[in-house]
């Protein structure tokens, strides 16, 4: 069989026979080309229906916060598209006096749920004579420690390139141990004070003041500060930015009295760092501009540590009243390999998304992309909101999952790598920083990041997208994510790629499923001497394959482009993937003896408009494949490290 130079491969014509048609049982779908808007819900090659292509639909409805569609199998269209239809709601929480309510309404069609915000309620309190300095107010104050800002607006090079030196130099040791620990005045936020002036009326014997700040204008996700009878306090976890606040005097009596609805500034750097309890590396993954121009929304999700981060305390009640009480968490998320680690607030779902960790094999993406594709899930669902993850110390797991939260949500690069050091102000054995000799205590991330700056995109957040495509995460369920967490403008990813995963592929190995965090939902366990195949509708250009898959063999002197041979359209390719099996991501783990996952890279191609034939064939050892993807090749035009 011809074998055909990757780079220069050109196919022609499409072929003659496209999808074959599978009629739904209880939805009628048009199957022939009808070129649906695909909008923000799709995942590439256009809204032009490929020449001569025949879909062949979903029978369940995807979607996403406002619509709802059937899915191709075999290329990026939609059918039926259309906005949900809400049911009239029931009310699931009842407003009162700053604090908002809930109304929740359910789509009719397809199920799909949202929450609307019901506006709090005004309390009754007269007003009183309060006064405030609109000079003190209005000058943003600093949250981060003189070693945290010196650390954030490091700018002698990319913080890609910092070592522990540049670290050092900021006492950012991450130290456990020993003289150098890392005590609560290197990780906590300074606090803030906010003063005012105020007349008690004759007669009347203060108690005490009551605070109240929050984001919303109506004081509506007010958190309660309480106070003494002291003109001023001081506080931790303000809000990055504008913080609306009201004050409250308390009588003796009973009665009370209270200011206007002001505002006081904080800086808008992030991350917002925070204090929680005896917790440490704790921060809201919001306040962050991304490429688009949009803003992460705070108060949503929080990346922590988890209990017993040192091994040994459990964390104390003040840490539990700031996670349920001040940042109203609802879920948790512990992507440790321990329940040991979970937080289990009373109230809270706690979603158990195990990783590993340390030493083999290639890197932490390779083995815990299932569970990245769980935690990307469990945030595409609003009413999972405000969530924290963790693992132990909230750096290595934690860290990984932050880089494609933080690249997912257009942060620049360079902030991603930032809020990942920051991690070094806290007590987490020792050192992180890419490039960094991986040890026992966590792998070098400088591995998976270069994973995914290897995919196509013209910015780090398409290259996290695309990335998170090729592992199985829907379209839908990124967008929904980038939905939910960015008010302003949002990056418009639907044009990227196809991929094709579970019922999509055919082998002659049988389906697999699974719901066990150590293999994809679904997969081929593919032998030597067996194929896979992928048939895709694809726009004319040139793109990238990529393949998702996982094999136990971690040899560092097997080529993965010696184990696999790539046909398109029956015409052999030639892989240019020169990676070793151990650099592709595969081998057991050391502590459950999970297959390692990863996606490749296998080359570039330019193809026609229309169907193609995608086939991998194993040629020695054996692999578990989950998805094949076709991407559009976009170069990247940001140069990261410059």
């Amino acid at each position: 069989m011809k074998k055909t130079k990757f780079l220069s491969i050109i196919f022609a014509a499409a072929l003659l026979t496209g999808c074959a048609v599978k009629p739904s049982s209880s939805n009628s779908k048009d199957n022939t080309s009808e070129n649906p808007t695909s909008a923000s819900t799709s995942q590439g090659g256009g809204s032009v229906t490929p020449s001569g292509h025949v879909h062949e639909w979903e029978t369940k409805w995807e979607k996403d916060r406002n619509y709802h569609w059937y899915a191709c199998k075999s290329c990026s269209d939609v059918s039926e598209k259309a906005e949900h239809t809400w049911n009239e709601g029931a009310v699931v929480k009842e407003a009162a006096a700053y604090q908002a309510g809930t109304k929740l309404f359910t789509c009719t069609v397809c199920g799909q749920k949202k929450s609307e915000t019901i506006p709090a309620l005004d309390g009754d309190e007269p007003k009183g004579n309060f006064t405030f300095n609109e000079s003190e107010l209005n000058n943003p104050q600093e949250i981060h420690t003189t070693d945290q800002k010196a650390y954030l607006d490091f700018n002698s090079k990319p913080y890609y390139k910092i070592n522990g030196d540049d670290l050092n130099r900021f006492n950012a040791t991450g130290a456990s141990t020993g003289g150098a620990k890392l005590t609560k005045t290197s990780w906590a936020p300074k606090s803030v004070t906010v003063s005012w002036n105020y007349t008690v009326p004759t007669g009347k014997t203060l108690s005490k003041f009551q605070f109240l700040y929050g984001q919303r204008s109506d004081l509506g996700d007010a958190y309660t500060v309480e106070g003494t009878t002291a003109n001023s306090i001081s506080f931790v976890n303000p809000y990055l930015g504008n913080n609306y606040f009201k004050v409250i005097a308390n009588f003796s009596d009973g009665t009370k009295e209270a200011s206007d609805i002001k505002i006081f500034k904080v800086t808008t750097q992030a991350p917002r760092n925070l204090d929680v309890g005896d917790m440490p590396n704790c921060r809201d993954m919001g306040g962050r501009s991304t490429y688009a121009g949009g803003k992460i929304r705070q108060g949503l999700i929080y990346r922590t540590a988890g209990n017993r981060y040192d091994n040994s305390s459990n964390i104390n009640d003040e840490c539990r009243n700031v996670l349920t009480k001040q940042l109203r968490v609802k879920t948790e998320i512990n992507v440790a390999n321990s329940t040991s680690n979970n937080v289990n607030l009373s109230g809270t779902n706690v979603v158990d998304a195990f990783m590993a960790y340390g030493a083999t094999p290639y890197s932490n993406l390779a083995r815990n992309s299932v569970r990245i594709r769980q935690v990307m899930e469990v945030l595409a669902d609003e009413n999972n909101y405000p969530v924290f993850y963790h693992c132990r110390i909230g750096t290595d797991r934690t860290g990984i999952t932050g880089v494609m939260i933080n690249g997912l949500l257009g942060v620049d690069f360079n902030e991603v790598i930032q809020d990942y050091g920051f991690s070094n102000f806290s007590p987490i054995d020792n050192q992180r920083y890419p490039g960094k000799t991986p040890d026992n205590n966590g792998d070098d991330i400088k591995k998976y990041i270069d994973e995914i700056l290897s995919m196509p995109g013209s910015n780090f957040q398409e290259q996290t997208y695309n990335a998170l495509l090729s592992i199985g995460c829907k379209p839908a369920t990124l967008n929904s994510i980038i939905d939910i967490m960015t008010e302003g403008p949002k990056a418009d990813l639907s044009v990227k790629g196809f991929v094709g995963s579970g019922e999509s592929l055919s082998s002659e190995a049988s389906m697999q499923t699974s719901t066990d965090y150590k293999s994809p939902a679904s997969y081929y366990a593919v032998s030597r001497g067996k194929e896979i195949t992928l048939d895709a509708a694809v726009n004319a250009g040139d793109k990238v394959i990529v393949v998702y898959l996982g094999g136990s063999d971690s040899s560092s002197s097997t080529k993965l482009a010696d184990c696999i041979k790539l046909t398109i359209d029956e015409e052999e390719i030639e892989i240019t993937n020169t990676k070793n099996l151990h650099e592709a991501g595969f081998g057991n783990t050391q502590q459950d003896s999970r297959v390692g996952y990863m996606f490749n890279i296998l080359g570039k191609c330019y193809l026609s408009d229309g169907d193609h034939t995608i086939t991998l064939s194993v040629e020695s050892s054996s692999f578990n494949i989950a998805t094949i993807g076709v991407f559009d090749d976009i170069e990247t035009t940001e140069h990261y490290l410059d």
